[in-house]
């Protein structure tokens, strides 16, 4: 008799936060992206809520590599270790454009290698001012870099001194990065130097490889030119990822009019909470009115309980106090967390009016199943638990799959 089929075993879902900007009109995007950036500092800022682990649900692209710079290389190597330095200076030039040309997949370490052998071939051919710019590159790709004495000579030990001392006597200019969504890393050679909006980074006069990444986005990469004594600013609008396209395509369906209106979870709520294994999902949507104004609306669903937030409006006219994006924030932190956003004195919690308190508790909605309160103006509804039987992903005619 056959084994039977092992049972797939989901993770236990955990108490994270996933947040989304929703425009119910195009003219109404960057409002929603910045709607989505304000709920997620100032939540994060508060300290104690758990966003969802794009890193995990989302992992990074391998690097592809750059083979023809590799294939390039190797020729250049041949030819140097035969003595035809005039052959290897035009491989090694050709092998440094060709990484070049990859920000996204650059080796540092290969491309300052590169530069120095290219450099050490110009030296054999007397060209003693392109060994020095050569040798400058290398130090741009990899200031570790140093010029093996097994393998070069004097001559080369002492150009590339030369080149290191006029690089490090230049002044040093500064790199700023912004990109849409903030927080992403920021790296410069392939190391981090920190994340947006990031703000002078201190580099030498050159070009450098830039890559701009975040969890869930296609990364950026860019070489840019940092001259002395000056800003370089650099920015970016990172794309969403195919795998979080679809989860905002879900969200834009769950973030329309009716879909706000209408009672119960919708589908593709829970579709994103299976897929993020997330608890909570905010949806901030932004739109405009038939005379043209701007309005923000923020609901929020806990999938385990089927409570709701409800009711949160938001006007961007206004950048702080009722009806503020800040304010919003903190009316979805009391429900994610029953505790109000810190006022005064950071990590303070302002007491909330025991009356609320007992609303917002997630045992009191669980035990008042289809009943709903008014509080400060927001409606918390609270819909019975049916059990397991609701599956967003599997359980629904056409059902969603990411």
């Amino acid at each position: 008799m056959a084994d039977a089929p092992a049972a797939v075993v989901r993770a236990a879902p955990s108490n994270a936060v996933a947040i989304f900007g929703v425009a119910r009109q195009s003219a109404a995007a960057d409002f929603a992206a910045k709607l989505e950036d304000t709920l997620t500092r100032k939540l994060g800022s508060a300290g104690d809520i758990q966003f969802v682990d794009l890193a995990t649900a989302f992992p990074p692209p391998e690097p592809q590599g750059t083979p023809k710079g590799d294939a390039l290389f190797d020729e250049g190597r041949t030819a140097y270790d035969n003595l035809d330095p005039d052959t290897a200076a035009v491989k090694f030039k050709a092998a440094a454009e060709a990484y070049v040309q990859r920000p996204g997949d650059l080796r540092p370490e290969r491309l300052g290698e590169t530069y120095l052998f290219q450099g050490a071939a110009q030296l054999l051919n007397g060209d003693v001012a392109g060994a020095k710019a050569a040798f400058t590159n290398a130090l741009l790709a990899e200031p570790s870099l140093r010029p093996d004495a097994a393998l070069f000579g004097q001559d080369v030990q002492r150009v590339f001194a030369e080149a290191q001392t006029e690089l490090n006597a230049q002044p040093q200019g500064t790199l700023a990065v912004t990109s849409q969504p903030q927080g992403a890393r920021v790296l410069v050679r392939g190391r981090e130097v920190g994340v947006t909006p990031l703000t002078g980074a201190k580099l030498a006069p050159g070009h450098y490889p830039v890559q701009v990444v975040l969890p869930g986005y296609a990364p950026f990469a860019t070489y840019a030119e940092v001259k002395p004594s000056a800003p370089t600013e650099l920015k970016t609008k990172l794309a969403s990822a195919p795998g979080l396209s679809a989860l905002r395509d879900a969200a834009a369906k769950a973030g329309t009019e009716a879909a706000f209106d209408a009672d119960g979870v919708p589908p593709e709520v829970g579709a994103i909470g299976e897929r993020l294994n997330a608890r909570y999902v905010v949806l901030a949507a932004s739109f405009q009115d038939r005379k043209g104004r701007l309005h923000g609306e923020v609901q929020a669903w806990d999938l385990r309980t089927k409570n709701r937030l409800r009711g949160v409006e938001v006007d961007f006219g206004k950048r702080d106090g009722e009806g503020s994006a800040d304010a919003a924030a903190a009316q979805v932190h009391t429900f994610l967390t029953g505790a109000a956003l810190p006022q005064g004195r950071e990590g303070a919690k302002e007491p909330l009016v025991s009356s609320d308190s007992v609303l917002r508790k997630p045992w009191f909605w669980a035990a008042a199943a289809g009943v709903a309160a008014v509080t400060a103006g927001v409606v918390y509804v609270a819909t019975a638990d049916r059990g397991s039987g609701f599956n967003p992903v599997n359980g629904l005619p056409g059902g969603i799959s990411f």
